[in-house]
């Protein structure tokens, strides 16, 4: 019997109200070649033994810690060795013919120039939060990720009406709640580091949070773009919002709903990334519109956050890492700045 071609990898954490919602809809899929890993991260709500009796298909890794978003996805990405990856976060829902238009799509890249492949991923709507009632949007959650001039990174038309982008096109890179991912271009992206030399696919150091995006630039560095397909539809229930807002006050109020730990990964991660994937020339070519969101960011957490000021000290702390990872990362870069400024808006 021949081994699956995508693996569906579901990392989770105290999901039980979210899991049968996202795993029916795996299940439901119209495409049926793949297999689903769950990598519980020690769960003190029965979700391992809730999945374990309700869907015994389902490959599960109970971990005895929290290994949080990115150690967890490495994990499964190390032991799966299939043509093509899902990565899927607990709160997701598909539409039935998902990953059969992902994978149309995917599998007629013959000349392997995408690294990744999303789709329309729309709001979900909690209603009751406590039994897992949720409720099916118009609005767009992501399209793909977009990246500013002061390189500040979103998650494209959120926020939206859903049928905004309708449109097949190239984008920077997936939102880490939902994406396909061709192995070899994981591979190629991969980046050894003091802890695994042998290669770590999303960067350990970051624990969660922004792990995706600094996954989907080192993905443009070795020349594989990703693309939106929106005829691929999901929902996600987003408990960790604000990347669709663009306006200072509503920058604001998103990180006010965010827990302690989002708001100082974010800030923390951001940096990681920033320092270890831009190119130089592009750093100061758009130096001040970078120094300018920076600034501002500073005195908003100085005067109302001052406890995530201990990121910067921890990014410091973590120089000679991030200087390792760099000499890495461009040792193996096939694009020029050039080419990664067409991004940028």
């Amino acid at each position: 019997m021949s081994s699956p071609k995508v693996t569906i990898i579901i990392p989770t954490y105290n999901s039980k109200i979210y899991i049968a919602h996202c795993l029916n809809s795996v299940f439901d899929q119209t495409y049926r070649d793949f297999q689903v890993l769950l990598i519980d991260n020690d769960s003190q709500d029965d979700t391992a033994d809730f999945v374990r009796r309700n869907y015994p298909r389902v490959n599960i890794i109970k971990n005895n810690k929290n290994l949080f978003f990115a150690k967890a996805n490495n994990q499964g990405l190390r032991l799966v060795k299939t043509d093509y990856v899902v990565l899927c976060n607990q709160d997701i829902i598909l539409e039935p013919t998902w990953l059969e238009e992902i994978m149309r799509t995917a599998e007629m890249d013959r000349y392997f120039r995408y690294g990744s492949f999303g789709g329309r991923l729309l709001k979900l709507k909690s209603i009751n939060i406590e039994v897992g009632d949720f409720e099916k949007t118009d609005r767009i959650d992501s399209c793909g990720l977009l990246v500013c001039k002061n390189h500040r990174v979103v998650e494209l038309g959120a926020g939206e009406p859903k049928d905004r982008f309708l449109q097949q096109q190239e984008v920077f890179g997936q939102s880490g709640a939902l994406a396909l991912f061709k192995r070899e271009a994981l591979e190629e992206a991969i980046l050894k580091n003091d802890d695994h030399p042998n290669g770590d696919y999303f960067d350990g150091d970051f624990l969660f949070y922004k792990e995706d995006v600094d996954l989907a630039w080192r993905l443009q560095l070795m020349g594989r773009p990703s693309l939106f397909v929106p005829s691929a539809v999901a929902y996600h229930l987003r408990t960790l919002s604000g990347s669709d807002e663009d306006s200072l006050g509503r920058i604001i109020k998103a990180r006010s709903q965010k827990s302690q730990l989002a708001r100082y990964y974010s800030y923390r991660n951001h940096f990681l990334w920033l320092l270890a994937d831009e190119f130089a020339a592009n750093l100061l070519r758009y130096l001040p519109q970078i120094l300018w969101h920076e600034i501002g960011k500073f005195f908003y957490i100085l005067f109302f956050e001052p406890r995530n000021l201990k990121a910067i000290g921890e990014v410091l702390a973590l120089s000679g890492r991030i200087r390792r990872k760099r000499k890495y990362i461009f040792s193996k870069c096939r694009v020029t700045a050039k080419e990664i400024r067409r991004w940028y808006k």
